[in-house]
């Protein structure tokens, strides 16, 4: 997993444990102590888990700060990664399955997919034909990770972890702690779920 977006989830893990350990705890008071005991007990630990809340938010915005930060660095455009050899190749007529295999031999060059982003657009583009979809536009299909696309996915997630967060405050079966829906979105946090792939790509 990648690390901005494992950090995400260890913060969500650990705010989702604590919110657990915590109505244990409550549960526990509830029966041990009076009622003014209990609500003092009480109290003290949902002190405690509002500031684990807030650390745990901040974790995640941390993370997704830094997976921003990261996703810039790695779009700035830097004459000296062009890469000569796969540029001589886009200057032939190529499949949309051989262009994919440039773009999968550069995903990790900022730079080149900038170049390789504008080949796409350029050749669905000059084409297109009034009355059909004709196979160069398959190169529009093909994924060539962005900087914006980076950003949009670090985005969605970080909002995503924080919203299960605040879930875990409900007390129905759709929120809260025992909930299996708020227990899904913290385990399955960053993994494939079919919804996801294109942001999952854009950070891999």
């Amino acid at each position: 997993m990648n690390t901005y977006l494992q950090t995400m989830k260890n913060a969500l893990v650990g705010y989702y444990n604590a919110a657990k350990t915590c109505e244990g705890k409550a549960q526990q008071a509830r029966q041990i102590y009076q009622q003014d005991a209990a609500s003092e007990v009480i109290g003290r630990l949902f002190r405690q888990l509002e500031a684990d809340k807030a650390a745990a938010i901040d974790a995640i915005n941390e993370a997704r700060d830094k997976g921003i930060e990261a996703a810039q660095r790695w779009g700035t455009l830097d004459g000296s990664k062009i890469n000569d050899g796969d540029m001589k190749l886009l200057k032939f007529d190529l499949s949309p399955e051989q262009f994919e295999t440039i773009v999968d031999r550069n995903r990790n060059n900022g730079t080149m997919c900038f170049i390789l982003k504008q080949y796409a657009e350029k050749h669905a583009k000059c084409e297109k034909k009034e009355d059909e979809v004709p196979m160069w536009n398959a190169f529009a299909m093909v994924d060539v990770p962005t900087a914006e696309a980076k950003v949009q996915a670090y985005n969605s997630f970080a909002d995503s972890a924080i919203a299960s967060i605040h879930n875990m405050s409900g007390n129905d079966w759709e929120f809260g702690v025992n909930s299996p829906i708020t227990q899904a979105s913290v385990e399955k946090f960053g993994e494939p779920n079919g919804m996801n792939d294109k942001l999952l790509e854009a950070i891999s």
